[in-house]
């Protein structure tokens, strides 16, 4: 009867688990970079062990990237030449939803 119980209550939370936050998803990357160069848009959970996903971009871009639902923040870094010229942190799912575009763009180095 415990095993009965304890396998219900699995399929119960497997089956609710949209409900504890946004599901994985596609979000676009805008902006544009300095003088046109070639920078490297990178993007990655903050504090996370996996390694950033990256995109090589120049002049004005529209990128997209796939991610997943964070307890912490993920950020988009846009460098250019080794030099960080913007770094944005946000949320997914609360400041990006689905399909959202999020706005970063850099300056001079």
């Amino acid at each position: 009867m415990r095993i009965f119980t304890a396998s219900i209550a699995f399929l119960f939370l497997a089956g609710c688990a949209h409900w504890f936050g946004p599901a994985d998803g596609i979000l676009y990357v805008v902006g544009t970079t300095p003088n046109s160069a070639s920078c490297e848009l990178s993007m990655a959970v903050v504090g996370g062990f996996a390694g950033s996903t990256a995109k090589m971009v120049s002049g004005e871009f529209r990128e997209r990237f796939m991610v997943h639902p964070s307890r912490k923040w993920h950020r988009a870094d846009l460098t250019c030449d080794g030099n960080l010229v913007s770094s944005r942190e946000f949320k997914y799912g609360r400041d990006v939803r689905f399909g959202g575009n999020l706005r970063v763009t850099g300056g001079a180095p």
